[in-house]
């Protein structure tokens, strides 16, 4: 238990973390990653748009603010816990960052950062760190002892290969064991550990994009393009898209993630922008699968038809579950593009269009895609009078701001 002492101090320098905080995050990373083992659990996109850094930066000002009532972080340890496991994040891990996050406090606040602040600090980081690790290691248990579970990395061969768009590639995996394999949670993602030639060990999530079957899993990579001149092409997915072939082999962690379907009748929208497809359609198959009747509403949004994947695919189940709508809306039409055959729309989704259909007042809602389109819907809906808490929603990549305050 922290003590009162530490509670003050902590509180008292809340400001100084937001002032400061993302200044000294990225001179903890710059530090940080010069080891490779801890680099390799990194995206680096997100270290050069300073996404982890602010991630960081937030997640510890947070911290500051709720010291004295550490409840109120409940939902946001559980979402960091979860992708903390899919990477199989270990004690020793918050020892190596500690030292770092506290050493970069001193040397950025200088004689600011006293002998108290930097005791109460450490005392905080001791604290957090064992509510992390208590969480993480009965997750790490769960999976472990659960029907076709494993703790750590499984040996999963590559059966199949599919290209689902100009950009999408599914591939389904087995396990080399021949065992059953845990079921999932329809939205959550699997984690792989790729050895990538000529980098060495790279760790990336990618969502599940099928229902739960006991035999083999199903991801649907989107190929990233280098995001401006002189950067490469996504490493993790240009591995998988131009080198993994059927019969590879590759290491995988147990599902993991919590971004998803909400236990209820009510109503669902899924709306998803390009690749935000993949668990979304996770949700449709595992919904209806398990026989549910609550309504469903997919909106998906692509650029053109050769972006657009699984189409026919969910136009054949809205053609015979009387339950499921879809709706997909092209950026750009060719000349052989027939509405109501291959797309429904044209332009962008409207949130507040959205939520004005009949069923949106009582409806749960789902949101994943990139960074523009989620911050646009999610702040349309809520615009439009959608409460808070029943919109749900995922970045791919780190989970870097919050769009429901």
């Amino acid at each position: 238990m922290l003590s009162p002492e530490t509670i003050a101090i902590v509180k008292a320098t809340a400001p100084v973390m937001h002032q400061h905080g993302e200044t000294i995050t990225r001179h903890m990373y710059a530090k940080l990653l010069r080891d490779p083992a801890i680099r390799a659990i990194f995206d680096p996109t997100h270290q050069r748009n300073g996404t982890q850094a602010r991630a960081l930066a937030g997640a510890v000002a947070a911290y500051a603010d709720n010291i004295d009532n550490l409840a109120a972080l409940g939902p946001a340890v559980e979402r960091i816990a979860e992708r903390h496991v899919s990477l199989h994040v270990q004690p020793y891990h918050y020892d190596i960052v500690g030292t770092n996050l506290l050493g970069s406090v001193a040397e950025v606040l200088g004689n600011a950062a006293t002998p108290a602040i930097l005791h109460a600090w450490t005392e905080a980081w001791m604290a957090l760190r064992d509510i992390f690790v208590g969480v993480e290691q009965a997750k790490y248990r769960d999976s472990a002892l659960a029907p076709g579970g494993w703790y750590g990395w499984r040996r999963f061969k590559v059966v199949d290969a599919v290209a689902e768009s100009s950009v999408i590639r599914s591939l389904y995996l087995e396990p080399v064991d021949g065992g059953p394999i845990l079921s999932f949670r329809s939205g959550q993602y699997l984690t792989l550990n790729l050895s990538v030639p000529g980098h060495g060990p790279l760790l990336r999530h990618y969502s599940l994009s099928d229902a739960p079957n006991g035999r083999s899993y199903r991801i649907s990579v989107k190929h990233e393009a280098a995001p401006e001149a002189g950067l490469p092409d996504g490493l993790g997915s240009s591995f998988l898209h131009r080198q993994l072939s059927v019969g590879d082999i590759v290491e995988v962690a147990p599902p993991a993630g919590s971004f998803t379907a909400p236990h209820s009748l009510s109503p669902l929208f899924l709306l998803a922008g390009g690749v935000g497809i993949t668990p979304m359609l996770s949700v449709v198959e595992t919904e209806l699968a398990n026989g549910s009747d609550r309504p469903l509403h997919l909106f998906h949004a692509v650029r053109d038809r050769a972006h657009q994947a699984f189409g026919r695919r969910l136009r054949d189940l809205a053609g015979t579950h009387d339950n499921l709508s879809v709706s997909i809306f092209y950026e750009q039409l060719s000349e052989d593009d027939q509405a109501g055959r291959n797309h429904d729309c044209v332009g962008r989704l409207d949130p507040a269009a959205i939520a004005a259909l009949p069923q949106a007042a009582t409806a749960d809602f789902m949101v994943c895609g990139p960074k523009g389109f989620m911050t646009s819907i999610i702040r349309g809906l809520r615009a439009a009078g959608v409460p808070a808490d029943r919109i749900r929603y995922e970045f791919f990549g780190s989970h870097e701001e919050e769009l429901l305050g």
